[in-house]
């Protein structure tokens, strides 16, 4: 399937700019998607005549809201290959990921062009394939996204849709949205976080997004009448996901343009969103700020994704806000989600803190040991997974591609790179990133198992432990430690607190009392890096 097959056209609402207020219809947002795509389609656009042999690459510098989700929705759909990145990205970063994406095109706001301090713009202005730059913003007069093409080199207006009349074709309520796109084309390319040298290239297709978004909404029972609050940030394949299957699913999207704490509570009053999706950090600072009494039980279910939810955090949130916590695993490669814990009163398999659920739908998942056999269950070994959503293999990188992929009666499977096994009843446990796993004179030790304990302290807000050179055992363990608000915490007291809780080889040797950890814009934390944060990199 393409994805415009997913979304069709009614006078539902369909999208939610809380900033603005402004509230659009699928029939509104179709006419939205169908004035940009003639960026591609219109004749006289310099943008047509580059792409008529080819997919084109267009990148987009947007923060989350409606030019994104327009832009993605627009550039997909008319059969071309989208890359969202970060606005916080520094030129030399913007340099290396336009170069190697080989980019035909950058979005960025209007009057982007004109900022001398814009480092996307002087990036695009630096490469060999000197891109188009691309206004976008919204003409409230005719309720459109309006662009315009700048030269990439002089920078000189060569076309703008204002000049235009929309004239879009007549959409029944049932019709899906208009497209070129076949199931096969790339629709999406994505970088990995890259923890260890150069950044690798994600390509999805239509039919690994769509098979993804399918699962998000039969995993959650997802209905026209559920409202998703977007916060996770749309250049990373959770929000993307979200937000794609929610409109799949004909229901409507909140898409504030970044996430704040202090918004979170009014805008649940105002637009009366009942799930939402975040990493465990959101799920944390939204804990740190009082529900009112009035809008607990609001929700009908919370998502955590992307890392491990402390089991402390699960319980929290589940009495705070009166609903269930449902936790899921995804992965840039999956399309986002490749298993879910279900939803009370759905499926055979009841949900379990500190477990991520059973693979959902078409996603197929197996333990391996380091010779590619498949282990049983309550054996830790790496998480392997195959099925439509997979990516089909990292761009221009034939050594991760086989490092990465293995056949397995019949099938390819991607290693996740992920330590983790089945309970008895079938649900996923996850153990940590195997180049994460401590190694302590041999004692192999899981991270994220004394996360758990040590997040459980009635004082701690957030942890994380991690492995450090030691002359002694190779390594030993390392936890940097934020305390909650009014709160102190000294190394000693922790450390009396663990013994007996974890096993005297699992204690960690040093303790870091900090304001806070240093994360990634999507919420997570490089434990492969903690160590060098806190001095603790030297070779022994």
């Amino acid at each position: 399937m393409s994805i415009q097959s997913l979304i069709q056209i009614s006078d539902k609402t369909a999208l939610i700019v809380p900033e603005t207020k402004l509230e659009l219809s699928y029939f509104q947002l179709n006419s939205i998607v169908y004035h940009l795509q003639s960026i591609f389609t219109n004749s006289v656009s310099p943008l047509s005549r580059k792409g008529s042999q080819k997919q084109l690459r267009i990148a987009t510098c947007l923060p989350n809201g409606l030019e994104l989700v327009a832009s993605f929705l627009a550039v997909a759909t008319a059969g071309n290959v989208i890359t969202p990145l970060n606005p916080k990205y520094t030129r030399s970063e913007f340099v290396g990921y336009l170069s190697d994406l080989q980019t035909d095109a950058v979005i960025v706001p209007r009057y982007g062009h004109l900022k001398p301090d814009s480092e996307v713009v002087s990036a695009a202005r630096a490469i060999p394939t000197k891109p188009f730059i691309i206004e976008i913003w919204y003409d409230t007069a005719r309720s459109l996204l309006q662009y315009e093409i700048f030269h990439p080199e002089t920078l000189a207006s060569m076309y703008n849709s204002v000049i235009d009349k929309s004239g879009l074709p007549p959409k029944e309520a049932g019709s899906q949205m208009p497209g070129l796109a076949k199931n096969t084309d790339i629709a999406l390319i994505l970088f990995t976080s890259g923890t260890t040298g150069k950044a690798k290239k994600v390509p999805l297709t239509h039919s690994n997004l769509t098979s993804s978004m399918i699962n998000i909404i039969k995993s959650y029972k997802l209905r026209s009448r559920d409202r998703n609050y977007v916060i996770m940030p749309l250049f990373h394949i959770h929000g993307l996901q979200v937000l794609l299957a929610s409109l799949a699913s004909q229901g409507s999207v909140v898409v504030p343009n970044r996430f704040s704490a202090s918004k979170f509570y009014p805008q649940l009053r105002e637009w009366n969103f009942n799930w939402y999706s975040a990493v465990p950090t959101i799920h944390i600072i939204l804990l740190n700020r009082r529900l009112p009494k009035e809008l607990k039980g609001k929700l009908r279910f919370i998502r955590s994704c992307s890392s491990s939810l402390p089991s402390a955090v699960f319980t929290e949130l589940e009495s705070s806000f009166g609903c269930p916590v449902v936790e899921a695993y995804g992965m840039t490669e999956a399309s986002h989600q490749v298993t879910s814990n279900n939803i009370p009163f759905h499926g055979k398999i009841p949900r379990k803190a500190g477990t991520v659920g059973i693979p959902q739908g078409s996603v197929e998942v197996i333990i391996i040991d380091e010779n590619e056999a498949n282990l049983n269950k309550c054996q830790v070994g790496q998480v392997a997974i195959s099925g439509p959503n997979v990516t089909l293999g990292y761009l221009q990188n034939e050594s991760a591609n086989k490092e990465s992929f293995f056949n397995f009666h019949g099938k390819r499977f991607f290693k996740t790179g992920d330590l983790g096994m089945f309970d008895n009843e079938g649900r996923l446990v996850l153990k940590g990133r195997i180049k994460e796993i401590i190694n302590k004179g041999g004692e192999k030790i899981s991270p994220v198992e004394i996360d758990s304990v040590v997040s459980s302290h009635e004082k701690v807000k957030d942890c994380v432990s991690f492995g450090y050179p030691d002359k002694k055992y190779g390594e030993n363990i390392g936890c940097g430690i934020v305390c909650k608000n009014g709160t102190s915490l000294t190394e000693t007291e922790l450390k009396t607190w663990l013994q007996g809780r974890l096993a005297g080889f699992k204690l960690p040797q040093k303790v870091y009392i900090v304001q806070e950890l240093p994360k990634s814009p999507t919420g997570k934390i490089n434990r492969r890096l903690m160590s060098q944060v806190f001095g603790l990199d030297a070779k022994v």
